[in-house]
């Protein structure tokens, strides 16, 4: 009895310590707001990391061109949607480990003691070993499950980075725009201010009305207020700019930003190829597919688990001097239910799913021709406005000659000179409107448009 006592401990410590060797370890990883919020305010573009971040993406040496390209790798280095999307792929690579893995068995010892009876010995002791084996195609639907659900993770990083590249991309919009604009109102601020002083001049002649002087002031005020907004308009642009790229305001202040894939963006040309690709491989629809495929694979589950899994347990005793080998084999009776409700709620998530995919397509689609109608219009739209400012400066270049000439007096030249800025207003606004609807026509198809031709 003692032989086997010893045994039997020597045994059980032995399968204790194989089972907690391959244990994983508990490290504490507390978030402290303090540090979080210093970090965050200490943000810049000159950070090293970032530095060799962008370096290693760009595939160059020295120092970046801060175009879309490089501000939308900031943003995915700083932001946190991009590491909230790398942590959920994580977080599905993980669930294939789970899904892969293999049942652990289960040991039992219960120890009896007999107080009735004391000869040849009062204990009946063994341990029972139980091994569970999985119905036929559970494990491989697992594994099928969770595969899918780590694609469909995987497309969410493409999608985070392209939905970033559109933030980023819409703010330089907003910024360059805000640029312009800003110029445009100091000329006619400038202008203003000119044609105040000629007709201040010509009322103290006595040559015009006082009339005519307050209109000249009220123009000069609104244009001054025009420019006071212009330059409100510009801080705020570059505040947001930098909320898009995931800096602090501060970050921003004497960089100089490349905008030329803003000023010159390149035009789409054939579409045709690029609809076809969105449809068939832009993230949204690869992930919904994989999100297709893992409500298939949950069905393939459900019906394989309408089968019973088995629990073998051989197993050995030591019941009052006798040695008893034994095999215990359980599983459940598939009487009262046959799996029947997860069959029924898998086969419904298949066609939600497969539903949700189609809508998923149809979606894009209508971002596609929504885009597209929206870019031609603009385009259009922008050339008008273009050929109207031509014929303005056209104008414009005859009178300065007619003033250099002295056929024309001073204001009327200040007048013309009024008329074209207003136009080029009129002008920077269709642009602006182009190449927001070319953003989201970048946007839909998922294919870079704003981008100078010699950065191709």
């Amino acid at each position: 009895m003692k032989e086997f006592s010893g045994r039997t401990v020597r045994c059980l410590v032995a399968l204790l310590v194989l089972s907690v060797a391959g244990c994983a370890t508990y490290r504490a990883q507390p978030i402290h707001p303090e540090q979080s919020a210093r970090a965050l305010a200490a943000r810049s573009l000159t950070n090293s990391r970032l530095r060799r971040f962008l370096a290693i993406e760009e595939h160059r040496s020295g120092p970046p061109r801060w175009n879309l390209e490089a501000l939308t790798l900031v943003a995915i280095y700083e932001r946190p949607d991009m590491p909230l999307a790398v942590a959920q792929l994580a977080e599905a690579k993980a669930g294939q480990i789970t899904a892969a893995e293999l049942p652990n068995p289960t040991l039992s010892f219960r120890p009896a003691y007999n107080t009735t009876r004391m000869v040849p010995s009062p204990w009946k002791v063994g341990p029972i070993v139980s091994f569970l084996i999985r119905a036929f195609g559970v494990r491989p639907a697992l594994i099928a499950r969770a595969r899918a659900q780590t694609e469909a993770a995987r497309e969410s990083i493409a999608s985070t980075a392209w939905r970033l590249r559109g933030k980023v991309g819409s703010a330089l919009i907003t910024l360059w725009s805000a640029q312009r604009s800003t110029r445009l109102a100091n000329s006619a601020l400038a202008v203003a201010r000119r044609y105040q002083a000629a007709v201040a001049q010509r009322y103290r002649a006595g040559m015009v009305s006082a009339t005519d002087l307050t209109a000249a002031v009220l123009a000069r005020e609104k244009a001054l207020l025009e420019a006071a907004a212009s330059e409100r308009r510009l801080r705020l642009a570059r505040i947001g700019l930098a909320t898009a790229v995931g800096l602090p305001g501060a970050a921003l202040r004497g960089v100089s930003l490349d905008l030329r894939g803003i000023a010159h963006p390149r035009d789409p040309g054939r579409l045709g190829p690029l609809i076809r690709a969105a449809l068939l491989k832009r993230p949204g629809v690869l992930a919904a597919l994989a999100h297709y495929r893992a409500a298939e694979a949950t069905l393939r589950l459900a019906v394989a688990r309408q089968y019973p899994s088995i629990d073998i347990g051989p197993g050995y005793r030591y019941v009052q001097g006798d040695n008893k080998f034994m095999l215990a084999v359980s599983l459940p009776l598939p009487i009262l239910n046959q799996n029947q409700g997860p069959i029924a709620q898998a086969r419904a998530a298949r066609r939600v799913a497969a539903m949700e995919f189609r809508s998923t397509q149809a979606r894009v689609l209508a971002e596609i021709e929504r885009a597209q109608t929206d870019w031609r219009a603009s385009a259009a739209e922008a050339r008008s406005a273009r050929q109207v400012c031509e014929s303005a400066g056209a104008v414009l270049a005859r009178r300065r000659a007619q003033f250099a000439a002295g056929q024309i007096s001073r204001l009327r030249l200040l007048g013309t000179e009024a008329t074209y800025i207003a136009t080029e207003q009129g002008a920077l606004a269709a642009s602006v409107h182009k190449r927001v609807a070319l953003g989201e026509l970048e946007a839909a198809l998922h294919h870079p448009f704003l981008i100078a031709t010699e950065q191709r």
